[in-house]
This record gives structure tokens, sequence and C-alpha cells, in this order.
């Protein structure tokens, strides 16, 4: 990429789009856009973004997230908007000559039971955690979707799988944070009210 490249980060109003763009920022990439309020779900909404902003490299983190009692109580939610979302911007990326696109997808992607360090060739070799397998799901359909287009038209889509993430922009909320996330407000709340236990 050049410093003037087009570039797309798809989501960058998430915790790790928002951390892309400061990153692109701090080294100089100067023509970074995200979405302003297009439906990322509509894909004649994205179509336009791709036909007027002309991206010539996607950073894919958009989505939808959430911890344990998110995916417990919203699994169609998740596994719907991810999956529509992914097809959207990959389908959009290949149509419009995307230089190069990088999906993110989740460590969630691995078997619940699966040997540590995770390792590629454990993906698809044993069964998924089940408080989040619709989510799970999604993601690695986007990983084979990029294989497949790869596969198909040569297109340059590579996929990352980072391990948990935490940081400023993330979710905090009871309801529907990760553990970590929750821990912290927990703790905070705890030391800002002078209490002495917190109920973990």
């Amino acid at each position: 990429m050049n410093t003037n490249s087009s570039i797309y980060v798809a989501g960058g109003n998430t915790l790790i789009g928002a951390a892309i763009q400061r990153a692109l920022e701090k080294y100089g990439y100067c023509n970074t856009f995200s979405e302003k309020g297009e439906d990322l779900k509509n894909v004649t909404q994205i179509d336009a973004l791709f036909r007027e902003r002309k991206p010539e490299f996607v950073f894919l983190v958009a989505g939808k997230t959430g911890g344990i009692a998110a995916n417990i109580k919203h699994p169609a939610d998740l596994m719907l908007d991810n999956i529509l979302i992914t097809c959207n911007i990959i389908e959009c990326a290949r149509r419009h000559g995307v230089k190069k696109l990088l999906y993110l997808a989740s460590s969630c992607s691995y078997p619940r039971d699966c040997a540590q360090p995770m390792k590629e060739a454990s993906l698809l070799a044993g069964r998924l955690e089940p408080t989040n397998e619709a989510y799970a799901v999604a993601k690695i359909a986007g990983i084979k979707l990029c294989q497949a287009f790869r596969s198909q038209y040569g297109s340059d889509f590579i996929v990352g799988i980072p391990a948990n993430v935490l940081g400023p922009g993330d979710d905090f909320s009871e309801e529907d944070s990760h553990v970590v996330d929750a821990l912290i407000r927990k703790m905070h709340e705890a030391k800002e009210n002078n209490r002495k236990q917190v109920d973990v």
C-alpha cells in the first residue's frame, strides 16, 4: 500500500477497526475511509460505496460481536448479520477489483478442545464451543469464502485470526461484554463506590 492508496476499513466504528484507522493515520496513510451510515447488510449500499470511493485495499473487521450472554441470547442475529456483511463486502471487493482484502475472523473459529497453542490445521478439526457456535460458524464461512474467491478468481483475499482483543472503544456493558471487559467494569465500579467485595 502507498500512503495515498484508497483504503476502506469496513467496521471503522468497531474496537479493531478504530485501532486500524489510528495506526494507518499514524503511519501516514491519508486516504482511508469507513462507512458513513451505510447498512453493511444491504449489498446495494455497499456496492454504491465501492463504486464511489474505489478502494484498493480493504480491512474487513465489521460485524456484530458479543460476550457469552449475547451469544446465548442472540445467536441468529450474530450469525445472520456477520454472514450478510462478510458476503456483501467480499463480493463487492471482487467486483470492484480490490487489490487486497484482509478479513479478520475470530479465535472462536477453532474447536472448543483445540490443542494449545492453536494451529491453523486445527480449524474444523473438532466441535465448536456451543455457547458461541452460531457466531463461530459465520466467521468460518468468511474464512472459507476468502479461500474460495482466491481459488476461483485469484483474489488476494487473506484471513487473520487475532487472539482476544481489548482496548478503547470496547463494549463494557454488564450484559453483552466479554469476560475481561465485564471484570474491568466491576472492579472499577467497586473502587469508585468503595465496595470491599465484587461478585464474579
